[in-house]
């Protein structure tokens, strides 16, 4: 589930929950900063009263009464926020941890449902998805901004400063490179030279897409020396930049328009074909 659906999904509870429980929690969401401290939102609040924003793009245009007053709510919602959005529906007891989890296995179990129907309507088993590419380009993208460039030197001289041990569990078993911030359209990490670790191959399979905040989550002396590392190279994480936020709408955009350029050359080749 998209994290725009993601939100449109709860506005009606938590539209039950400010009338019901707390209104004064109306106001505090038309609040810029609120929304900022509690979703991430940069630009706008989580919902404005219609008449004040009238024609903006920034707001979905579905309206929804409260108070007999009408609310548009903000649409500029990245991935990067879903965290926070979910803390704030279990904080407000909105909807709780398992809630949650059952509603993302029923999202699963629809999109696999839709995806078997699509693999059967061709009959091609195992074909090469479209994601695969989209999320080439996204690391693509990502492992080419600025004109920073490193040698094999540098990265020896990497393992060197982390004593040629994974950097996650202190294993000297063989090592590989892995970006400590993960190199997709949420975290924003690049190969850069400061992003780069060594790792095990476990631990590498471990993190997945984690921050290495999250997957050293209870070895602060770990996340610092990795931070100290980032530090002295000059690395600073993209999604600290107060642009982020437009890199990854540029970065989402850039993964759809993958996917309507597969399409469009296929509708092509298909139509030359049967000509």
């Amino acid at each position: 589930m998209r994290i725009g659906q993601f939100v449109k999904h709860f506005v009606p509870d938590i539209i039950h929950y400010c009338v019901e429980k707390d209104p004064h929690e109306i106001e505090k969401l038309q609040d810029l900063e609120y929304s900022r401290k509690t979703f991430g939102l940069s630009s706008y609040p989580f919902w404005s009263k219609s008449d004040a924003i009238q024609h903006s793009k920034r707001f979905w245009t579905d309206v929804y009464i409260i108070n007999g007053e009408e609310f548009r709510v903000n649409s500029q919602w990245t991935v990067k926020h879903t965290e926070k959005f979910k803390k704030y529906l279990i904080d407000k007891n909105i909807a709780t941890n398992e809630t949650l989890e059952a509603l993302e296995i029923e999202v699963k179990k629809e999109s696999n449902e839709e995806l078997e129907k699509k693999v059967h309507s061709r009959g091609r088993y195992r074909g090469n998805a479209i994601g695969n590419a989209q999320n080439l380009l996204i690391r693509n993208i990502l492992s080419n901004l600025g004109d920073e460039t490193f040698s094999e030197k540098d990265w020896q001289e990497t393992k060197k400063y982390f004593d040629n041990k994974c950097a996650y569990c202190g294993s000297k078993e063989k090592l590989v490179m892995e970006h400590a911030i993960p190199i997709n359209k949420t975290m924003l990490g690049e190969h850069r030279l400061g992003n780069l670790i060594p790792s095990c191959h476990s631990c590498n399979s471990k993190k997945g897409s984690m921050n290495f905040e999250e997957f050293l989550v209870d070895q602060p002396k770990k996340i610092q020396k990795i931070k100290h590392y980032m530090s002295l190279h000059g690395y600073e994480p993209l999604i600290q930049n107060p642009l982020s936020e437009k890199v990854s709408l540029l970065l989402e955009q850039a993964y759809l328009d993958t996917a309507d350029v597969a399409k469009r050359y296929i509708k092509t080749i298909e139509l030359f074909l049967d000509a």
